[in-house]
């Protein structure tokens, strides 16, 4: 049996992708920095980030081809390589990376259309929620933001494909543009485009490389899997009353929900803090009571370039709380790539095991090693959901009210 390596710029993309094959009975793991567990066997899945998303050229193509190869693919393992969905940071590098590590005759295949989201790709335009990308909060990313919603210019030298009737015409499509370029973009705008589009990736075999977001993963999960007979039914989903939410993404969508959620929610407590007060160690603590608590970042908008300091100081801090609190933690959210790696790091853990997802886009497990081993983990990327996202997250963690039970 084969195996799967997911390799993302990003920790949060990197669960919200391999999240698909768990789902498609996978055993899944990501697993961050250099904390290996033992090497998975086959019919295993493998998730991990470069942490690459806002690195220059050179350094995010050599941490991309540094991850594959560090993984020894076999012939027959499959790699998908996970970018951003609205293709912010460093997706060329992160390509050319993946292309050093691959056979010469290595076609990339771009899509990162993900309709359950709302982002598609039409005449090789990236939109989301029908407008273009650059119009999006994407387009105002602090860190880094896009500038076109055309795909031959976010990513040059890609041969655009449109949307093929048939796999079979769409496997032939990207076979003749393979001819033209290393990297073939393909539009889509459904869920069933998506399926149709892994379908082909299937038929033109190994040296095909998928590169898209957790969209174009969830079909080929389920077909890389089509040998492996029924998947297991689906672990139960967690249950927390009282979770540490760290909020290390400066994306204002983030933002905006844990706003909402404050609204919302009269048991949640928000600690805000500034920059120098947290690369200092003053680090707030909630005051007694039951409910959850949001670790809020300082507005990186408002000093740019600190963003990994940032994470890593907040992310200690979320790691005290947990370790010295009164009333004790039984769930961690991490909203935010930087601060989902470095909170990981802190808790000495090498990874999540990947149980499933509790809202479309926002994966949850286990965190797995280290003296937090076994505790509950969700993991949302920053830009992802609408204002009400972090409201639903914190509902569904703590399952049906007793009033909800008995109706």
């Amino acid at each position: 049996m084969t195996r799967v390596l997911v390799v993302a710029d990003d920790l949060t993309g990197a669960n919200d992708t391999g999240v698909q094959f768990a789902l498609a009975g996978w055993h899944t793991t990501l697993r961050i920095g250099a904390r290996r567990a033992a090497p998975p066997p086959a019919g295993h899945a493998t998730a991990v980030s470069t942490d690459s998303r806002a690195l220059d050229h050179r350094d995010a193509a050599a941490a991309t081809r540094a991850a594959v190869a560090a993984e020894q693919p076999a012939p027959g393992d499959h790699l998908y390589l996970k970018t951003d969905s609205t293709l912010r940071g460093s997706v060329p590098a992160q390509i050319a990376g993946a292309l050093a590590a691959a056979p010469d005759d290595a076609v990339v295949v771009l899509a990162p259309a993900y309709p359950a989201m709302g982002r598609t790709v039409h005449d090789g335009r990236l939109l989301v929620h029908g407008e273009s990308v650059t119009l999006s909060p994407a387009g105002r990313d602090p860190v880094t933001p896009v500038t076109s919603d055309l795909l031959t210019e976010l990513v040059p030298g890609a041969v655009p494909v449109p949307v093929a009737p048939t796999a079979a015409a769409w496997a032939r499509a990207i076979e003749a543009a393979s001819r033209h370029g290393a990297v073939v973009a393909a539009d889509a705008g459904t869920d069933a485009e998506l399926a149709r589009l892994a379908e082909a990736i299937v038929l033109l075999g190994p040296r095909a490389i998928p590169a898209g977001s957790a969209g174009l993963a969830a079909p080929l999960a389920a077909l890389w899997r089509a040998d492996r007979g029924t998947p297991p039914a689906p672990a139960a989903p967690p249950a927390a009353r009282r979770p540490l939410v760290l909020v290390s993404s400066h994306h204002q969508v983030a933002r905006d929900q844990v706003a909402a959620a404050e609204r919302t929610d009269s048991t949640l407590t928000v600690l805000r803090t500034t920059t120098d007060a947290l690369l200092r160690g003053e680090t707030p603590v909630p005051a007694a009571g039951d409910g959850p608590v949001v670790l809020l970042s300082p507005d990186e908008r408002a000093r740019p370039g600190h963003s990994a300091p940032l994470a890593a100081a907040l992310a200690d801090h979320a790691a005290t709380l947990l370790a010295g609190a009164d009333r004790p933690f039984d769930a961690v959210v991490l909203v935010g790539g930087d601060g989902a790696e470095a909170f990981l790091d802190a808790v000495g853990a090498h990874g999540i095991a990947v149980r499933g997802t509790l809202l479309e886009g926002v994966p949850d497990g286990r965190v797995a090693g280290g003296p937090r081993d076994g505790l509950t983990v969700v993991t949302k990327a920053g830009g992802f959901g609408d204002e009400t996202t972090l409201t639903q997250l914190l509902r569904a963690l703590r399952g049906p009210t007793r009033t909800e039970t008995s109706r």
